[in-house]
């Protein structure tokens, strides 16, 4: 039976991130001991609005990423609440509670749709407009991604190792994939990625699949990690991270391997790079940024894969996934604190206090706003600008 392990309790074991010294000793002996920077900020944070969903998320619980559509933000907390936000004042223009419901990931939208699952494995899909709910599917396990959805399918995939089809109009099943797991993974899954009729989904034992929308057949099974190593933990390949698509290339990360740029036009690996990530992957026009498993962030050249540069002053530490937001690249630490990097050389240009202790899922950028959910259940809209003087 398949095994599944929460990120942080992989992290225990193969990370320091205590301060004070440079060396201590464990269970696998002597290692280095972590150590914050020192920064002297030159940076201005600001936080548009504040809205609080009802219930702190704590690490491994839920798969949590709030979604844009317009100018509305889609939103969920883990006891069973819904909401849609107004990304521009931060006022909440519908909520609703569905009782006795655990939601463990979300939230997708299109097609007029919202969309989350549950720990019992049912989907969910309400309708924009008001909240109502449109249609639920129960699938055969918990999910662990958000549902994403194009045209008349909505595409799920359950903690088993399985991928459904479901009609978006009454979400009635239309195919199933099943996928044999690995004995060890990490608890949680990479969202699918849907586009022009083509789902691409990441697998904890390391490939990547592309499977046609309509009907679920597969079109090609493209290895991306590959477990390695003498125990379960060294062997893990999961890929975890959500395949970025940008123009005709997917950039995709597995947790102890490296990062591929896939060129899907022509099933090529177009460059690779020896960093490994459980994060979301951002990008702007000419780079990827990477938080790597080791805490290190990087820039990455998105046309030849070469790095531009690696941030070591949060390495060993727990981070979030890295947020691209004009010149800067923003990430965040359990220690409540937001950590901006200067996109041009990599340097640290201030750390500010975001009010709860880490980043939950991914975050929306638009324009010069992040909007971010917080450990504590709540929703901000945030943006960060350079000092006068």
């Amino acid at each position: 039976m398949k095994r599944s392990v929460p990120i942080l309790v992989v992290l225990s074991l193969l990370l320091s991130a205590c301060g004070g010294g440079s060396k201590k000793t464990d269970f696998f002996g002597e290692v280095e001991k972590a150590k914050k920077p020192k920064i002297e900020t030159s940076t201005r944070f600001k936080r548009n609005w504040r809205v609080d969903l009802g219930e702190s998320i704590r690490p491994g619980q839920a798969i949590m990423s709030p979604a844009q559509l317009g100018d509305a933000i889609y939103a969920a907390s883990s006891n069973g609440r819904i909401y849609r936000i107004n990304s521009q004042t931060g006022k909440r223009e519908w909520s609703i509670r569905l009782k006795k419901e655990t939601i463990t990931a979300g939230v997708g939208v299109g097609g007029g749709l919202v969309l989350f699952g549950t720990d019992q494995g049912i989907v969910y899909a309400l309708r924009q407009q008001d909240g109502s709910v449109a249609w639920k599917s129960k699938l055969d396990s918990e999910i662990l991604a958000s549902p994403v959805t194009e045209g008349d399918v909505v595409v799920a995939r359950s903690g088993d190792g399985k991928v459904y089809g479901l009609s978006s109009f009454d979400g009635e099943r239309l195919w199933t994939i099943s996928r044999q797991l690995p004995r060890l993974t990490i608890r949680g899954e990479s969202r699918p990625l849907l586009t022009q009729g083509i789902v691409f989904a990441g697998f904890s034992d390391g490939y990547l699949v592309a499977l046609e929308a309509k009907n679920g057949r597969n079109l090609w099974d493209f290895p991306i990690a590959f477990p390695r190593g003498t125990n379960e933990i060294d062997r893990l390949a999961d890929i975890d991270t959500n395949p970025l698509l940008v123009g005709d290339q997917i950039y995709l990360s597995s947790y102890q391997e490296v990062t591929h740029a896939l060129d899907i036009r022509n099933q090529r690996i177009a460059w690779s790079v020896d960093v490994s990530s459980y994060h979301a992957l951002s990008a702007d026009a000419a780079f990827l940024y990477i938080s790597d498993r080791d805490g290190v962030v990087h820039q990455i050249e998105r046309a030849t894969g070469e790095k531009s540069w690696s941030q070591e002053g949060l390495r060993l530490f727990s981070i979030s996934a890295p947020i691209s937001l004009g010149g800067f690249v923003l990430v965040g630490e359990g220690d409540g604190n937001l950590y901006v990097i200067d996109k041009k050389n990599g340097q640290f240009l201030g750390k500010h206090s975001f009010g709860a202790r880490s980043i939950v899922g991914e975050p929306i950028v638009e324009d010069d706003k992040v909007f971010l959910l917080d450990s504590d259940g709540a929703l901000q809209s945030i943006s960060i600008e350079r000092r006068e003087g």
